[in-house]
């Protein structure tokens, strides 16, 4: 490390950053991270975090490691790093591709990078978490910190594990400087973060904490009841916005529902979330980036480091799970200073979504218990990798990450790599399980959802001043902009407008299938939202199959037959197909009437038989716990009985009664490709969408 009175902090600032000043508060944290060298920075999102590790990278001896959830906030920052500020950085996430992970590995391990950013889970990961050891780290970063604390809004696993990281680390530097960035912690939250990241010797971290209030940002909450109401007022909203912003949802469907329902609109929307392919999600994110999208309906797949300072408006569609998360989310609007908006649609019947986030988030006791039962030899005396113990236990994805992470914190399992393949072993220890954290963190989250509520309802006063102290900023005053502080000056109109054109909408529209490279199958639909259980999807379902006193119906119903040959119209107008296939089924009724629908509207031959089960699969797909049972449950049971006649590269159309999980229209694709020599396009078509509940049986 450069001797710091040597050193002209304003002249690299301006050498290497283009700016002429500080932020407040910027140099002098940069300063005691230099001569403490243990910081926890506690500011406003939109207050240059960053900076605090971007410069002092340039004078540290080894490398900068950042270890960040915020996938968008790497790639934001890596290309300003290399392309505006000429300090090369580099990624290692699971957001690129294995090449592109390993470029980053070369370039940190070769000494070519100053800034080298990894996202936490990639700490799980054996062979990286042995790497990122052998480098020569003189600066560790923990960006959104919150994280490692069970008193956190946003308590993670995979975060459990930087801590280890930063004890390994100071056995090697033991000079090692340590950074802490967040801006939602309170006093509990910052007590329990400073007691993980304190040095081996007991010297005290050294916490700056900035006043928390955005007084650029107006915030307002909106009253609606139902997603149709949302819908509207979402258009008039965007439509009459300056700028661009981003309008929070809480699934994935929501972010696709709004974008499309506004596109048909002529607005300018498009969706972004954890299911789409990295390619995707990086075009979805420039192109917001740029200018050219007036807004984007996200997860927070998106996350809150999107480096974009002239956002206008965020809009939170659903009610966020707390008001941490929602300050930090409501705080990525009006970053250059410029007056802003952030808007809550609050409909207190969304919070069976966060009820159910946070049920889904605690483990129990026989969770661990399965868990650990499974994390034994197989019948070929092989050690279980993640995958197997998905599969073997049935378990939500999302839990069995958890848990596997717990258990091997706890010493009750170790990771061990056998032939590259990280693998899970038990230990010699046999104590039951601790579950204190996640007791703890299920009562932090319900306890922030009921001040989310109460924020929503206006029972805690100023919007402003409520986030403020919700966050430990005690000395909040009333901001005098918000809806609360200044009604007179909130829009009234927005109940008085509803035309029910949203609720038709929301009658008719399909669900799209998404297209996927592997298997190669085009963008299809579903005619049927199973989520809405709206009178037809339910009348189809109930008619589907033969009831229980041998009652059948031949025909679908016919409101859905409008829908189908109406959908059939467009896709006749859109591909060039060649053959119409059907799955196999034995309990769908209809099928032979849809298939010979399809055919007699397309002009091209129907297949009923080409597809077959070479080996029934042992389960029906909705008796399974997880999709990762649903794929082993299908995969190569399907087969072809003869082969196609030559459809002349044109495509087929694939017919099913319902899509849940994708598994089985995925086995079909494989097969046509594989063993039908199909060249052409595959584009499926369902009558009906549904969702399998994960780590339990049926439908939600």
């Amino acid at each position: 490390m450069k001797d710091l009175s040597k050193i002209n902090m304003e002249q690299d600032l301006r050498k290497y950053f283009g700016f002429d000043a500080f932020r407040p508060g910027q140099k002098a944290a940069i300063r005691t991270l230099m001569e403490d060298r243990r910081v926890l920075c506690i500011q406003p999102t939109g207050y240059g975090k960053s900076l605090l590790y971007q410069l002092p990278s340039l004078w540290t001896d080894g490398l900068t490691l950042v270890i960040s959830p915020l996938l968008a906030l790497m790639r934001d920052q890596i290309r300003h790093l290399n392309e505006r500020f000429g300090i090369p950085a580099a990624s290692i996430n699971s957001d690129q591709t294995a090449e592109e992970n390993a470029a980053a590995q070369r370039s940190a391990s070769q000494g070519r990078i100053r800034i080298l950013f990894v996202a936490p889970e990639k700490l799980d990961n054996l062979e990286t978490y042995e790497f990122l050891l052998g480098l020569n780290v003189g600066l560790l970063v923990v960006d959104e910190a919150h994280c490692i604390s069970t008193w956190g809004h946003d308590f993670r696993p995979s975060y459990r594990q930087i801590v280890n990281a930063v004890r390994s680390f100071e056995e090697k530097t033991p000079h090692l400087r340590v950074l802490g960035l967040t801006a939602t912690a309170n006093q509990r939250t910052e007590a329990d973060i400073a007691r993980q990241l304190t040095d081996p010797a007991g010297n005290p971290l050294k916490i700056l904490r900035t006043g928390m209030d955005r007084p650029n940002i107006s915030l307002w909450v909106i009253p609606v009841q139902g997603t149709a109401q949302k819908l509207e007022v979402l258009e008039k909203l965007v439509r009459e916005a300056e700028g661009a912003g981003i309008l929070y949802c809480a699934t994935r469907e929501g972010t696709e529902v709004i974008s499309e329902y506004l596109t048909e609109k002529n607005l300018d929307v498009v969706s972004y979330h954890a299911g789409y392919d990295s390619e995707r999600k990086r075009e979805l994110q420039q192109a917001f980036m740029e200018g050219t999208r007036k807004a984007i309906a996200a997860t927070n797949a998106l996350g809150m480091g999107i480096d974009k300072p002239d956002i206008r408006f965020i809009v939170h569609t659903d009610i966020p799970g707390s008001v941490t998360a929602y300050y930090q989310e409501v705080g990525r609007a009006g970053r250059d200073g410029l007056p802003a908006r952030g808007i809550l649609l609050f409909d207190e019947r969304d919070r069976r979504i966060q009820d159910h986030f946070i049920r889904s988030a605690l483990p129990s006791l026989e969770d661990f218990r399965t868990v650990y039962a499974n994390i034994r030899p197989d019948e070929k005396n092989a050690l279980p990798g993640l995958f197997a113990v998905k599969v073997r236990t049935g378990l939500h994805p999302t839990r069995v990450n958890l848990i596997l992470a717990e258990l091997t914190e706890q010493g009750l399992i170790k990771k061990k790599l056998v032939s590259r393949k990280q693998v899970y072993c038990r230990t010699e220890k046999k104590t039951a399980p601790d579950l204190t954290r996640y007791t703890n963190q299920n009562s932090v989250r319900k306890t922030e959802l009921e001040s989310m509520l109460n924020y929503g309802r206006g029972e805690a006063g100023c919007l402003m001043q409520s986030l403020r102290v919700a966050l430990g900023d005690d000395h909040a005053e009333p901001c005098g902009r918000c809806s609360q502080c200044r009604p007179d000056v909130f829009p009234s109109d927005f109940a008085a407008s509803f035309t029910g054109d949203a609720a038709r909408w929301l009658a008719e529209r399909d669900v799209p299938i998404s297209a996927t490279k592997i298997p190669k199958m085009s963008q299809g639909f579903s005619l049927l939202n199973g989520d809405l259980r709206a009178p037809l999807f339910v009348q189809f379902m109930r008619q589907r199959a033969e009831n229980s006193k041998g009652k059948s119906f031949p025909q679908l119903p016919p409101d859905l037959e409008k829908l189908l040959l109406r959908k059939l119209e467009f896709l006749r107008k859109r591909h060039e197909f060649g053959a119409v296939v059907l799955l196999p089924s034995r309990t769908w009724m209809q099928r032979e009437f849809t298939g010979n629908a399809a055919s007699r509207m397309i002009g091209i031959p129907v297949y009923f038989d080409l597809l077959s089960w070479k080996e029934m699969p042992a389960h029906r797909q909705g008796e399974l716990l997880n999709n990762d049972q649903r794929r082993e449950n299908v995969r190569d049971k399907m087969h072809i009985t003869h082969q196609l006649p030559n459809i002349s590269g044109h495509g087929v159309l694939l017919l099913d009664d319902y899509i849940g999980s994708g598994a089985t229209l995925k086995e079909a694709v494989r097969v046509l490709r594989r063993q039908a020599g199909v060249s052409g396009e595959i584009v499926p078509l369902t009558m009906a969408r549904v969702r399998w509940r994960l780590g339990a049986r049926g439908m939600i």
